[in-house]
């Protein structure tokens, strides 16, 4: 008898590292469970230093919702304000209100030998003059920037690809572009990425290298560097830190040196 019930508790045991391996909410291709929603709220910190402009700095809060539905697919819900605090940006916002929104889907595909797919598309959109005002010196750089329009608006496109290994082990890969609706000259910009995520008891971390580049009236390009670690404060809730660093550039506004640093909050429910 007692040896009947310690075999279900170990049983029991497995089912539940079994499942917690599966939840892992931190890793690249997760997507939540029909009427689920993962909450990702995020506070980060992002300075670029110019040769001769100077420093742009931003503080940007964002929360991010992923709401699953149907067979491995989620709506993403995306919505996000930069700050205009003084020692921490540049203080060029016209208020502290300052939001951007993104709307879009995304959806898991399995293919071979767990390998995955995840694609997804969405729409992404602000507006110039709630940022900056409405004086001529920021009509000016609106219309310059973002040309004469109330909304900016921007279409943009994914796709991932990962590998699941034992351990907790995933490398992947991703290509992303993104465009203005409204741009006459349809440049586009896209983002390259390739790294690796590993899930270790309580622990998820993940690295890799970030290409981002353009081909049109400017052909630009970066790269960075950027890794994250996130601790399970429980099965379905996570406190992490974000951090990538650019290290090459090739635009026209030559970059000493750019960051961006995260803390993120997760919660699945």
């Amino acid at each position: 008898m007692k040896s009947q019930v310690l075999l279900s508790l170990l049983a029991g045991v497995a089912l539940f590292a079994t499942k917690a391996q599966a939840e892992d909410i931190t890793a690249p291709l997760y997507l939540p469970s029909d009427f689920e929603t993962l909450s990702d709220t995020s506070v980060a910190y992002k300075r670029t230093k110019f040769e001769d402009l100077g420093a742009k700095e931003d503080l940007i809060a964002r929360e991010q919702l992923l709401i699953g539905f149907g067979n491995e697919a989620a709506v993403m819900v995306n919505i996000g304000n930069r700050f205009n605090t003084k020692w921490l940006t540049n203080q060029d916002y016209n208020n502290e209100h300052n939001f951007d929104y993104e709307l879009g889907v995304k959806k898991n595909l399995r293919l071979f030998n767990d390998l995955m797919m995840q694609i997804g598309a969405s729409y992404y959109t602000f507006s110039p003059r709630s940022w900056y005002g409405h004086s001529a010196e920021a009509k000016e750089m609106i219309r310059e920037t973002y040309g004469n329009t109330r909304w900016y608006k921007e279409l943009r496109g994914e796709v991932k690809l990962a590998k699941e290994l034992e351990d907790g082990l995933t490398p992947y890969v991703s290509f992303g572009v993104d465009g203005n609706i409204d741009d006459a000259d349809r440049d586009l910009f896209y983002t390259a990425f390739a790294g690796v995520h590993k899930l270790e008891y309580n622990f998820a971390f993940d690295a890799g290298l970030r290409y981002e580049f353009q081909f049109g009236s400017d052909d630009i390009s970066s790269l960075y560097m950027q890794g994250s670690a996130d601790y399970f404060l429980n099965d379905n809730m996570t406190l992490g830190a974000y951090l990538d660093y650019q290290f090459a550039d090739s635009s026209y506004e030559e970059v000493d040196y750019g960051y961006t640093t995260e803390l993120r909050f997760k919660v699945l429910f």
